[in-house]
C-alpha cells in the first residue's frame, strides 16, 4: 500500500468521510477520463435519468467493468485502491464493488442529488464500505459532494426515490426504516463535510454515510466517476422491503429483466463476509486478473 494514505484509517472509522487534495496525478485522471467517457459511450441497462426539467441532464449508469481495459489499468495500475485500503486501516485485503458515473448540465442548471444513504439500496454492510468520488471539473464548494461527518454510525433511514419536489420520498413505502430527514431545510443542524474541489481531488465517503450532490450553474457541466470497494468485515444483511414502482430501484430491475438479464439471487448465508461469495474481484492485492 501507498504509504501516504497510512494514517486514513482512524479518521475514516470516526467520520465517515475524507476530502484528500491532489492524491490523483494527470496520469490516473487520463485513466478516469478514459473509464468516464467508456462508460458514457457504452450504457446500461441500470441508466437512470432523474432529470427533473426537459432541458436538463442528471443522469447515472452503474455497471461492474473490471474486465474492461480501461477499468482493469485504473483499478490495477493506479493508486485508488490504495486509497481504499488505507481507508479500511491498510491491514484488509480490499475487493472492487463497481462504478457508477453521472452527468449533470443544462442551460438552466441542473437539480441538487437529494440528501440519501446507499446502504438502503444495497444488501451488505460493514465498517469497511468506501465509495471515493473523482469529479473531471473542478467544483465549487456549492456544487460538490456534501457528507454528513459520522452519519455511516447513526440511523439508516428509508432511500430516497429521488421524487422531484420531494427529496425524502421514501424508497419503500412500507419498511422499518424511518423516512429521511429534510437536510437542505435543515442544514445548519447537520455536521456537513463539503468542499470545492480540483482536478485529481476526491472525496472518500462510506455509503453508510448521509450525502447528496449539488447542482449545476447554466451551462455548466458536472462529470464524476465514482467507484466502490469493500473489505473483509462486511457481510451480507437481509432487504426484503418492496420498492417503490417509480423508484430507480423498480426501473432497474425492469430493464433488467427486460433485457434478459437474470433476477439478482440473495446470497446467504446472512451474516457471512460478502467477500467469499466470489461476486467481486479482488484488487488489492491484485488478483482481477
Amino acid at each position: 500500500m501507498s504509504v501516504q494514505f497510512d494514517n486514513l484509517g482512524e479518521g475514516y472509522a470516526r467520520d465517515g468521510v475524507a476530502v484528500l487534495k491532489g492524491v490523483l496525478d494527470d496520469e490516473t485522471m487520463a485513466r478516469v477520463d478514459a473509464a468516464w467517457r467508456w462508460s458514457a459511450a457504452q450504457p446500461s441497462p441500470n441508466l437512470q435519468d432523474f432529470s427533473a426539467r426537459d432541458d436538463e441532464d442528471f443522469i447515472a449508469d452503474t455497471g461492474y467493468s473490471i474486465r474492461e481495459p480501461v477499468y482493469e489499468a485504473l483499478l490495477r495500475d493506479t493508486v485508488i485502491p490504495d486509497i481504499a485500503r488505507g481507508l479500511f486501516g491498510g491491514e484488509s485485503e480490499v475487493w472492487f464493488l463497481g462504478e457508477q458515473i453521472f452527468l449533470k448540465q443544462g442551460p438552466s442548471g441542473s437539480r441538487r442529488t437529494p440528501w440519501h444513504q446507499d446502504t438502503p439500496y444495497g444488501s451488505f454492510e460493514g465498517p469497511m464500505l468506501a465509495a471515493i468520488w473523482i469529479p473531471l471539473e473542478p467544483l465549487a464548494r456549492e456544487g460538490s459532494l456534501e457528507v454528513v461527518r459520522g452519519s455511516h454510525r447513526g440511523q439508516t433511514f428509508n432511500g430516497s426515490r429521488f421524487e422531484p419536489g420531494d427529496d425524502t420520498a421514501p424508497l419503500y413505502p412500507e419498511s422499518k426504516l424511518p423516512r429521511l430527514p429534510d437536510i437542505q431545510a435543515e442544514r445548519d443542524e447537520w455536521d456537513i463535510v463539503g468542499s470545492e474541489l480540483d482536478r485529481g481531488d476526491v472525496i472518500a465517503f462510506h455509503i453508510g454515510c448521509l450525502h447528496a450532490g449539488g447542482g449545476t450553474p447554466p451551462g455548466e457541466r458536472r462529470r464524476t466517476l465514482v467507484l466502490r470497494f469493500l473489505g473483509e468485515d462486511v457481510v451480507w444483511v437481509e432487504r426484503n422491503e418492496t420498492p417503490h414502482p417509480d423508484s430507480s430501484v423498480a426501473r432497474r430491475a425492469r430493464a433488467a429483466a427486460a433485457s434478459g438479464q437474470p433476477a439478482r439471487q440473495k446470497v446467504m448465508p446472512l451474516g457471512e463476509p460478502v467477500w467469499q461469495s466470489g461476486r467481486f474481484s479482488r484488487v488489492r492485492p491484485w488478483s482481477a486478473g
